[in-house]
């Protein structure tokens, strides 16, 4: 699916939150200004807030004041990014060089924290009470997620259960509360709260679990493959591949020959294994997506689930 054709029916929509994004991000501090050039506001898909347009129109809400919620969104994601480039000691995001690259990890933290910050303040500018709520919450399971995959680094014991915590809290959370959010706005139907907001935390599932196939399987993902190996992440497709007996391969992986591991992968069949786990929730969302009636939103939702099951980047 051509992520082009998902953006069509919110492009509007897109374009004015990038304003507002470019807009809020500037400072009148030289400094501050100069890490906003080197971090790729610009740059990305900006899935959620395209994720969250699509969905408050499939559910008639009012476009006035989407963008300034969709662009507060990106702005939360952004500080997340930053933060775990530090914590991850990446070097690349998005193909390019990070902000702790440049700047180093003291003063990307109050970079990450900015944003933050600034994301806050659009969304209590708002007047959408809802929003701040989402925010608080989502970011405080999210912290949670990160604390839990942190202090499970390198427990090659981990069980799928623990794992799956892991990715609910930190990548589904923020899903499922901008689905939810989206329910709630003016015009829309809240009734329906519940049924979005499952749907955003499977959506969020299938994200996570397809971006953890990209860390071995990609060559276009913008970061370096093998850096969740690196890292001690044990995401599901080390999982399966421990519970297929491939440890040592792990314990004496060499990214310069990832030949051995790679080839276990193949005859353990660990990529069509994750993707029968993705197919559990993407199976549950086009459910939810089909109990509307044909839409360019919908269309437009039902692309984009094809787009992050099947994506390389």
């Amino acid at each position: 699916m051509d992520y082009r054709k998902v953006q069509e029916p919110i492009l509007p929509l897109l374009g004015a939150a990038e304003t507002i994004l470019a807009r809020e991000i500037g400072s009148r501090v030289d400094l501050i200004a100069e890490l906003g050039r080197h971090t790729p506001v610009g740059k990305g898909k900006k899935i959620r807030a395209a994720f969250f347009f699509l969905l408050a129109r499939l559910n008639s809400a009012r476009d006035g004041g989407l963008p300034v919620l969709g662009a507060a969104i990106e702005m939360l994601h952004l500080s997340s990014l930053v933060h775990d480039d530090i914590v991850d000691h990446s070097t690349r995001r998005r193909g390019q060089k990070t902000p702790n690259h440049h700047f180093g990890d003291t003063l990307s933290v109050l970079w990450g924290d900015f944003l933050f910050i600034s994301s806050i303040r659009m969304l209590t500018r708002s007047g959408c009470a809802a929003a701040v709520d989402m925010l608080a919450e989502a970011s405080r399971q999210m912290i949670e997620g990160q604390i839990l995959e942190f202090e499970n680094n390198f427990n090659y014991r981990l069980g799928a259960r623990t794992y799956y915590d892991i990715i609910r809290r930190k990548t589904a959370s923020l899903f499922g509360g901008i689905a939810a959010l989206a329910a709630g706005l003016p015009g829309g139907d809240s009734g329906c709260e519940p049924a979005f907001r499952r749907f955003g935390d499977d959506f969020g599932m299938i994200f996570q679990i397809s971006d953890d196939l990209l860390d071995l399987f990609s060559e276009r993902s913008g970061k370096g493959r093998f850096q969740d190996l690196k890292e001690g992440k044990v995401t599901l497709p080390y999982i399966l591949l421990i519970e297929g007996g491939a440890l040592p391969l792990i314990r004496a992986f060499d990214p310069a020959r990832p030949g051995p591991l790679l080839d276990r992968c193949r005859r353990l069949n660990i990529q069509e294994r994750s993707l029968a786990v993705i197919d559990r929730y993407y199976r549950r969302c086009r459910g939810f997506l089909r109990a509307f009636p044909p839409s360019s939103c919908r269309d437009a939702l039902a692309g984009l689930l094809e787009f992050i099951r099947y994506r390389e980047y």
